[in-house]
């Protein structure tokens, strides 16, 4: 497989594990993943792909499934364009994510930490 067509696979993998968490208890941690993914590029990028994450996230419910998984896969791939190692491990973070009790506060195993 070309070095391009695994960027493909890699980003429809992550875009998939991202919007299937946009509607449920991971969120948190996959929002996480993804923000350590784009602080590759800077902290403006962060910003903005963030506020774009959030905003697609908030209309989950009523945005078409197919529509979210183009869009990220697309700014997925984007990214990975320029920091080719940001997502060779984020399909594997993202699919990871599940969030656990722990103490007073939600533990993904993705290793991030949020207060309930």
């Amino acid at each position: 497989m070309s070095e391009q067509a695994q960027f493909v696979a890699a980003a429809a993998a992550a875009a998939a594990a991202l919007v299937a968490e946009m509607t449920k208890d991971g969120w948190a941690a996959a929002r996480d993943v993804v923000a350590r993914a784009f602080r590759r590029g800077g902290e403006q990028m962060e910003e903005q792909q963030l506020a774009r994450l959030d905003a697609d996230q908030r209309e989950a419910q009523t945005t078409e499934r197919s529509v979210l998984l183009d869009r990220w896969q697309r700014r997925l791939l984007t990214l990975v364009e320029d920091y080719p190692e940001a997502l060779l491990k984020l399909p594997r973070d993202l699919g990871h994510v599940r969030v656990t009790p722990r103490g007073s506060g939600l533990v993904g195993s993705a290793g991030v930490s949020r207060g309930a």
